[in-house]
């Protein structure tokens, strides 16, 4: 959702983070496993036939018009949405000269299971927030 809002509308967010989110449905569907791509293909429909259909719901379409500084956060083995869409993100934003910046936790999935870890993405979001958006007009 959050790239979905920076990317589409840019000019309305000043800052934003991003957990373990999808960038591409067609580049999730070669990295998850068989189960999932049967989901995603019941929800968006056949990846060659509706290829405008997975094109229109990618954040990566429209990655290139974000202006808000992004912190993404991701678990390292996360097997609903795979690390290397975290990747796609910062390698494109960083390849655009935008302010990014990532982490990612070893030993976590889908969500942040150990309490330090809930911990440390909490205050890593509210440091982030609190660089870009205090004290701004």
């Amino acid at each position: 959702m959050t790239l979905m809002a920076i990317g589409r509308t840019p000019d309305i967010w000043t800052a934003g983070v991003e957990l373990f989110g999808i960038i591409d449905w067609m580049s999730m569907l070669q990295h998850s496993d068989p189960l999932l791509q049967q989901f995603v293909k019941s929800l968006l429909g056949d990846p060659i036939k509706d290829r405008k259909v997975y094109d229109a719901a990618s954040p990566i379409t429209y990655i290139h018009n974000v202006t808000a500084p992004l912190l993404v956060l991701q678990g390292d083995n996360d097997p609903r949405v795979p690390k290397e869409e975290a990747i796609q993100v910062v390698d494109l934003l960083k390849k655009d000269a935008k302010v990014v910046d990532a982490h990612y936790y070893p030993n976590e999935g889908h969500g942040f299971g150990k309490m330090e870890d809930q911990i440390d993405s909490i205050r890593r979001t509210v440091d982030w927030f609190d660089k870009y958006l205090k004290n701004k007009p």
